[in-house]
């Protein structure tokens, strides 16, 4: 009896796993098509089976950081990601530019420590420049030059920063 009761319990684990997983790959399929909405609602149904399933909660927060509106909760979830895996260059240059962007510099802060601890030096000059130019108005145009002249400067990602520095001016 006690066997058939591991059994049981055994194939009622294995079921369900998975699942999230299923969920996931879906919502991603309508994510890289461009159906965002969709995409949404297939990570949202993956995070019911699994609250803590990696793939979406970093999935969810990219996508919700697209959106001024959203901008809270897409923190929720790139921090609950974040927690879990710390060297994920995507996640904290996300976060770094909510952070800072939200007005939370001490946060945006400790990314940058983290970055520094995990010895990415481009990263690591590139975000400091960004956070000194948008923070500290009489320096800027020397953090600029630094921006300009980083090999991340032409990065699709990293360009906006740029600009936005140069607009500061």
């Amino acid at each position: 009896m006690r066997l058939l009761f591991i059994i049981y319990f055994a194939f009622l684990v294995f079921s369900c796993s998975g699942k999230e997983a299923k969920l996931y790959h879906e919502g991603k399929s309508y994510e890289e098509s461009g159906e965002k909405t969709k995409a949404l609602y297939y990570y949202e149904l993956s995070l019911r089976e699994n609250p803590d399933y990696l793939p979406v909660l970093k999935r969810m927060g990219l996508l919700l950081a697209e959106s001024a509106e959203a901008r809270a909760t897409s923190l929720f979830y790139l921090e609950k990601y974040h927690e879990a895996e710390k060297e994920d260059l995507e996640v904290n240059r996300e976060l770094f530019r909510l952070y800072l962007s939200s007005g939370y510099e001490k946060e945006a802060l400790q990314i940058l420590e983290e970055i520094r601890f995990q010895g990415k030096q481009n990263e690591l000059s590139f975000f400091e420049s960004t956070y000194f130019c948008l923070t500290k108005p009489n320096k800027q145009k020397d953090f600029l030059k630094v921006l300009e002249e980083s090999p991340l400067a032409n990065d699709p990602y990293y360009a906006p920063w740029v600009r936005t520095c140069e607009q500061g001016l």
